[in-house]
């Protein structure tokens, strides 16, 4: 075990070691990708649903798969995924010379450079996204060369309900057409718009309908986490609270990302033979909610009166889910309407402040919520 700074990485996999559970998960992951399955993972957001992808493709899967991770949350359209996708293929072939070699000759759609790093001495692809001028071609010669594949390829397509906002109105059946046909290339679609997500694959008259089998990532074990956060200390010659590790739990909801940066925190406050205690919540609370405060003032300032009255009113029963429409709620928050209320919801989750996960609106950020609380 290579030892970090500081052992609560925040948003990327660094290992095994530093990997909380998910047992049940990667089992059932690794179950349907070796019986062939198309899987769709979905949860909310920073729960840990590519860290689990990673987990499975780093240490789980038997021998004979060739795995490949992209993130399509920042793409727009067909050309921003195909790039990022050819992009992942070279990265992950580059030690591979004949590999090389033939992802040149089948991906010709593209006029890609070939270069050797003199330190590295890997080839370097020289791509830029300008070179996609056939995006659908490309992508056809991309799938063509894994399926050319001995081992088995597994594409996993992160944050997948993008497709549903791509500039190409018949996306969904362009990808199912080209991805229903593939023999040795299968697929996992990891998303945290629930409601999207299920319109995608659960939809009947959509093209991805009855596609897949689906997954449902939960938070981790309250207990599982607070014994993996004194694990850690531990190998560190520290020690933390219990009841420390499971308030952060309650205040975060179990959300993976908050967690660890906030436990991130806590190691750090802690000396070398040192002990966090419980006393030491709102302390790093503050600091965490303090390092985003700027950013936070200038969301606030950017929203209209009612949609800062409405997202006030959810602040102050935070980490509770408000009961928005009723009747008494909206009294006691002055909130005037059920429907001026739902106005200023969708503008809310359309600005991308809430979620809706099944009608029920959350906070995205729950940093923001805790700065709401104490405005």
């Amino acid at each position: 075990m290579n030892k970090l700074n500081n052992p609560f990485v925040i948003g990327k996999y660094v290992g095994k070691e530093y990997f909380c559970d998910r047992k049940r998960e990667s089992e059932q992951l690794v179950h349907h990708i070796v019986n062939g399955r198309n899987v769709t993972i979905m949860s909310e957001r920073r729960l840990g649903k590519t860290g689990l992808i990673e987990h499975v493709f780093a240490n789980c899967l038997p021998d004979g798969y060739e795995t490949f991770l992209i993130d399509i949350y920042t793409c727009k359209n067909l050309r921003e995924m195909v790039y990022l996708m050819a992009n992942e293929v070279f990265r992950k072939i580059a030690k591979k010379q004949t590999l090389v070699e033939r992802l040149l000759n089948t991906v010709r759609s593209l006029k890609m450079t070939l270069s050797y790093n003199p330190i590295t001495e890997l080839p370097e692809l020289g791509l830029g996204l300008g070179e996609i001028q056939q995006p659908e071609t490309t992508l056809d010669e991309i799938l063509h060369y894994l399926e050319t594949f001995d081992n088995v390829c597994i594409v996993a397509i992160d944050e997948f309900q993008k497709i549903a906002s791509f500039d190409e109105s018949n996306i969904e059946a362009l990808l199912r057409t080209k991805i229903q046909h593939l023999k040795n290339t299968q697929f996992v679609f990891a998303g945290s718009e629930r409601h999207l997500m299920e319109g995608i694959f659960s939809d009947p008259n959509r093209p991805f309908y009855n596609s897949v089998v689906f997954m449902q990532l939960l938070p981790i074990d309250k207990n599982e986490y607070t014994q993996f956060c004194q694990h850690l200390f531990s190998l560190y010659g520290k020690t933390v609270a219990k009841e420390l590790v499971e308030q952060l739990y309650e205040c975060f909801r179990g959300i993976t990302w908050y967690l660890q940066l906030s436990m991130n925190e806590a190691f750090t406050l802690t000396e070398q033979g040192g002990h966090v205690e419980i006393d030491a919540y709102e302390a790093i609370l503050n600091h965490l909610v303090d390092s985003k405060r700027f950013t936070f003032e200038d969301r606030y300032a950017s929203l209209t009166e009612k949609q800062k009255t409405v997202l006030m009113s959810i602040a102050s029963v935070y980490p509770c889910d408000p009961p928005l429409t009723s009747q008494d709620f909206i009294a006691k928050y002055n909130l005037k309407t059920a429907s001026s209320v739902q106005t200023a919801v969708k503008a809310l989750v359309e600005k991308g402040i809430l979620n809706d996960n099944h009608g029920v609106k959350r906070p995205t950020d729950l940093l923001f919520m805790l700065w709401l609380k104490n405005f």
